[in-house]
């Protein structure tokens, strides 16, 4: 899971996540953005593995996550959950395991844009191909990201960073299809509805990082290949501190 000062939403989110889960092999990390409201604290008091540095964007935060679960802990599957995304039925994460294994990364179906889906159930073996898609709640492989890379680190604040990141798997076949549609060659991308709910939540995005971030994923979409989770020495050095210092709450 990912945060940022939203400590009462992330302890009922983590509640339910345990309450829910009946995957006997199953491991929580929280990645924390620099909170400052006690969510470290919470977290190292109860027992959860918690990766955190300064606030970053949740890009950077969500490359943590992703990389201590699939880089240091070696999971097969990965399920990244947004902290007011929740699991609404017991063994919610059966039917993203059942998807994950078979498309190598899919994404939450959500109500609101139901209007972008032009084919499929939602279910893992026949997911929504959507023309749009949102990052609530997603899930990898190993394999799609040892290919296809992390988020770009470019990326501010809060907005499309995973949008160009989905697109870069599903051109290498993680994820979705390029199909024509209304005469343009596009991404569809793989979603299942998940049993996934959503809790009302304080949102931190600002207009200018949108801006920029829109901007920026229209330029890097065109541009294939793996992403590293930093992108010069001083990121490295960062990101390296950050997973160095939870790997000893392991």
């Amino acid at each position: 899971m990912v945060t940022y000062n939203r400590r009462e939403t992330l302890a009922a989110t983590l509640a339910r996540v345990r309450a829910h889960t009946v995957h006997p092999g199953a491991t929580v990390v929280v990645a924390d953005d620099g909170s400052t409201d006690g969510t470290v604290a919470m977290l190292q008091a109860e027992g959860t593995t918690v990766v955190t540095g300064r606030n970053t964007g949740i890009a950077w935060n969500k490359n943590r996550a992703l990389f201590m679960l699939t880089e240091v802990l070696a999971c097969d599957v990965v399920i990244l959950l947004e902290d007011d995304a929740f699991p609404a039925q017991d063994g919610w994460e059966q039917a993203w395991l059942q998807a994950v294994q078979r498309h190598g990364h899919v994404n939450i179906a959500g109500d609101w844009f139901r209007g972008a889906f032009l084919s499929g159930a939602g279910t893992p073996d026949d997911p929504f191909l959507s023309k749009e898609v949102s990052a609530q709640c997603s899930a990898f492989t190993r394999e799609a990201l040892l290919f296809g890379g992390y988020m770009d680190s470019r990326f501010q604040g809060y907005g499309f960073e995973h949008v160009e990141h989905t697109r870069r798997l599903v051109r290498l076949g993680y994820g979705g299809i390029q199909r024509s549609v209304d005469g343009e060659r596009r991404p569809l991308f793989a979603l299942i509805s998940g049993g996934i709910g959503f809790a009302p939540s304080q949102s931190f995005r600002t207009d200018e990082h949108v801006a920029h971030n829109e901007r920026l994923c229209q330029v890097l979409v065109n541009v294939p290949g793996h992403r590293a989770p930093w992108r010069n020495r001083s990121e490295l050095a960062q990101f390296r501190d950050e997973i160095s210092a939870a790997r000893r709450w392991l």
